[in-house]
């Protein structure tokens, strides 16, 4: 059962933030994960909603990433119609609304989702920005955009498939992303697949975007090579490149934005606790950095609960929160205005 209102909500008190890395396909709502499991036959109706979301969250830190990666695949297993990602789509969206964002970016991977061969990658993508612009039209104030990301995992020629779908779309995609096992699929292997893109962002440089996943479970290395051969405007995470300190001075100079994600990031075991993270450090050295959930559905986060971390365990005053969503406005692939201000 949709349990989604289809009247036009009232808008909440909103801050007005800016939510840059959020993956859109393992943000389902666990109301709605639970249901879409029990009608595949994934889970037996007789689960609970309390039981379910004690067994999929994690709420204490991983061995490591990878470890963290396994538990998608539920999530992979029930998004196999077009309806149902219509509604993951509008349903992210108006609880990104009522988190407080107004801008916020939701990026997908088309060679996970569509895997099994449910769905083509372009059928998954219509129906996620179907939902998405229902969404849009019911929400005054949002703006919202895709990204796509090309899986590691998947090799280098799934990477230049997604690349290949992404300039096909340039309308109504508003960036290309690189995830996945950055330890076992460094950023230099998938060069050639994004050469298509960096080429034509010389030519239209407003329209094309890009956004790598670096530095968490690799070293700067990895976000030199995203920098370098794959032309990343922003770094999703950027934990450890704060190991180099010419790379530090680089992203300060070149006003390279790190997209944090605090809980993500000790889930992980990118650091090893909330006091070690080095969000407030890039903040104090001049770094653009922002806060975002990461995957809000698996580890059971807000982006309030994140701005609340960010304040009472990694120490941010509020005008560095403020800052950091600052940041985010400023280098959102959506354009337009800061809506903080």
């Amino acid at each position: 059962m949709n349990n989604l209102r289809h009247d036009t909500p009232k808008p909440p008190e909103s801050p007005g933030w800016t939510e840059l890395h959020r993956h859109l396909d393992v943000s389902l709502r666990l109301s709605t994960l639970l249901e879409l499991a029990q009608r595949r036959g994934l889970e037996g109706q007789s689960t609970t909603l309390k039981a379910f979301k004690r067994r999929i969250q994690l709420v204490e830190p991983m061995e490591s990433l990878a470890q963290v990666l396994s538990k998608f695949t539920l999530f992979q297993e029930v998004l196999s119609r077009p309806e149902d990602l219509e509604r993951v789509a509008r349903e992210a969206a108006h609880d990104c609304y009522q988190e407080g964002c107004r801008r916020v970016e939701l990026r997908f991977s088309p060679s996970f989702i569509c895997e099994d061969g449910s769905l083509s990658w372009e059928e998954a993508l219509d129906a996620f920005d179907r939902g998405l612009q229902e969404a849009l039209g019911e929400l005054p104030g949002l703006e919202a955009g895709l990204l796509l990301i090309a899986s590691r995992d998947y090799g280098p020629e799934s990477a230049a498939r997604t690349a290949e779908l992404y300039l096909k779309n340039l309308h109504r995609v508003v960036g290309l992303d690189l995830a996945g096992s950055e330890s076992d699929f460094p950023a230099r292997r998938f060069a050639e697949a994004f050469r298509p893109v960096l080429l034509e962002k010389r030519r239209a440089p407003e329209l094309v975007h890009i956004t790598i996943h670096a530095g968490e479970a690799a070293g700067p290395q990895s976000v030199w090579e995203a920098l370098e051969l794959l032309g990343a405007e922003r770094i999703g995470h950027g934990i450890r490149a704060f190991e180099d300190p010419l790379l530090v001075e680089h992203l300060r100079k070149e006003d390279i934005c790190l997209e944090m994600c605090p809980t993500s990031n000790w889930i992980t075991r990118a650091v090893d606790s909330f006091g070690e993270h080095p969000l407030k450090l890039a903040l104090e050295t001049g770094v653009p950095a922002c806060i975002n959930t990461d995957d809000p559905a698996i580890f059971g986060v807000t982006l309030g609960d994140e701005v609340r971390i960010s304040r009472e365990h990694i120490g941010l005053s509020p005008a560095q929160v403020r800052q950091s969503f600052e940041h985010a406005a400023r280098a959102s692939f959506l354009g337009g205005t800061d809506p903080t201000g």
